[in-house]
């Protein structure tokens, strides 16, 4: 759908506007997103005098781009698309509720003036399958490599996304707590240990839950000269087979154990007796936990584990717990069972993974017992974690870098809306990997941002939003002779501009230095 310009008459003055048509997926139809372009004489627009752009939020974003050589890595693996991409990179670091205006916050920004891109729906749709089909997170890894070195990485593990599209071979059903009727893909990504940066991503079908998945993985990152990996999975990789492949091949793992293995119910209830003591006490980001280190027997193997025990998490999650339980359960009792129902079908719909916490009979009326053995042993592992590890770790350590990796998920699950809303709606697999390369690019030069606040201090005192909120209000104003002028910094601005070693003198010309 193209745009088209209309002139509309506001108090007896015309004015022009950009007609943008596009389809609402909320709403589903078509709808028009108007951008006003300037008052109208004798048919045409009268040329202003000035434009005024955002300006101060993209220079800690174009500092980290530089830094990064993103620019030119992106040139050289996606040639034309490479400007579109960062277009899309840098409004989700900046302004990721803009999304889906995104022509609209473009035409706002000075980054119009240094890139021209179509940002169309359909011109997007577009680049973004030819950039999937071009492999590009592989190409991506050899480059960056060359900028941020060959040191030790940190696989992830992360959450798989759900799509709506029914037609990409590539999804399976698996599991997914937001979506599970939908098919959907497992996503890991790979970083730097050293720099924190985000190299390289990779894409599982949804239904796999066997480690030798990452085999390729892997090798992927061994011939691009990584040569030692942690791997930090979620429980959902835990089971005799995945340990057994993962210490036959000499792997380093952080990994959460699962209730579903008898032998770790057996440790999460021996630990709770004896962990709560004065000898077990750690602070980890100002909080005391317990910790206790023992080992795990998995099949054939023996293998570490520090088993954490939270006081303040124990008394969330038994309330939680009782109220389920006992919300299930009032409904349940105050439920008829209909002439075409079974009664075990209404009981296990009505209370779902609490099915085993109580006994029933049906006599009319549905007659409950709370089933007290079982309560008091998912009780006594409230607020008990049990992590496997290898090599010689201490307690606060493996739960730091297991904390690390749900951090980082939030961050890719907030990338999810990326591709225009959760669940993905996307109609083919070199579309999925363009998305998915974006928000790699997304992540890396955020994580860069976020580097330079924390060693700077200005973590301290600015949340990343808090800090783009107020560069936001810095502007550049161009005037009809080309000449370009930024809006006066104010004392807050000039401190955070300091803390990305960024000169006042500096910023009229910032960008184009």
């Amino acid at each position: 759908m193209k745009s088209f310009d209309r002139i509309k008459t506001i108090h007896g003055k015309p004015y022009m506007y950009r007609i943008t048509p596009y389809y609402d997926r909320t709403l589903k139809k078509i709808r028009q997103r108007s951008e006003y372009m300037g008052p109208v004489k004798d048919g045409k627009i009268v040329e202003r005098s000035a434009r005024t752009y955002t300006y101060g939020e993209l220079m800690p974003v174009m500092k980290a781009i530089k830094e990064l050589n993103l620019q030119e890595i992106l040139s050289k693996i996606l040639g034309d698309y490479a400007g579109t991409v960062l277009i899309m990179a840098i409004n989700r670091v900046i302004r990721p509720e803009a999304m889906n205006n995104l022509e609209e916050w473009y035409g706002d920004s000075y980054l119009s003036q240094l890139y021209t891109a179509d940002l169309s729906p359909s011109s997007l749709s577009r680049i973004l399958k030819a950039v999937g089909g071009m492999n590009p997170n592989h190409s991506f890894l050899v480059e960056i490599l060359h900028v941020v070195g060959k040191p030790d990485a940190v696989y992830y593990d992360l959450t798989s996304f759900s799509s709506q599209a029914g037609d990409i071979e590539f999804l399976e059903y698996g599991y997914s707590r937001s979506d599970p009727d939908l098919p959907q893909v497992n996503v890991s990504l790979v970083e730097s240990r050293d720099m924190g940066i985000p190299v390289f991503y990779d894409v599982y079908p949804g239904s796999v839950v066997d480690v030798t998945t990452v085999k390729n993985t892997v090798e992927t990152l061994r011939s691009a000269g990584i040569k030692n990996v942690t791997f930090i999975m979620d429980r959902g990789m835990f089971s005799s087979s995945n340990i057994e492949y993962l210490l036959r091949v000499n792997m380093d793992i952080i990994m959460p154990a699962s209730y579903t293995v008898k032998e770790v119910k057996k440790l999460a209830l021996h630990a709770r007796k004896t962990i709560e003591k004065g000898g077990n006490m750690i602070r980890l980001s100002g909080d005391i936990l317990f910790a206790q280190k023992h080992e795990l027997n998995i099949g054939q193997n023996t293998i570490s584990a520090w088993v954490f025990y939270d006081p303040e998490r124990d008394k969330r999650e038994r309330i939680a717990f009782y109220s389920a339980l006992q919300e299930r359960m009032e409904r349940l009792s105050g439920r008829s069972v209909r002439k075409w129902e079974k009664p075990l079908k209404v009981v296990n719909d009505i209370m779902g993974p609490y099915r085993q916490f109580i006994s029933w009979k049906y006599n009319g009326t549905f007659q409950l017992k709370v089933r007290d053995s079982s309560v008091s042993q998912r009780i006594n592992r409230c607020g008990i974690t049990i992590i496997v590890y290898t090599g010689d770790l201490d307690a606060p350590y493996v739960l730091s870098e297991y904390r690390k990796r749900d951090s980082v998920e939030k961050l890719f699950l907030s990338s999810k809306s990326f591709a225009g809303g959760e669940p993905l709606r996307v109609h083919g697999i070199e579309t999925l990997y363009g998305h998915l390369f974006v928000n790699l690019i997304t992540l890396t030069i955020r994580t860069m941002v976020i580097r330079d606040m924390r060693s700077s201090g200005l973590l301290k005192k600015y949340s990343v939003e808090k800090m783009f909120l107020e560069l936001h209000k810095m502007r550049k104003v161009v005037l009809q002779d080309g000449k370009e002028i930024t809006t006066e910094i104010t004392g807050k601005q000039k401190d955070i501009l300091s803390g990305f070693s960024i000169s006042p003198e500096y910023v009229p010309t910032f960008m184009k230095s």
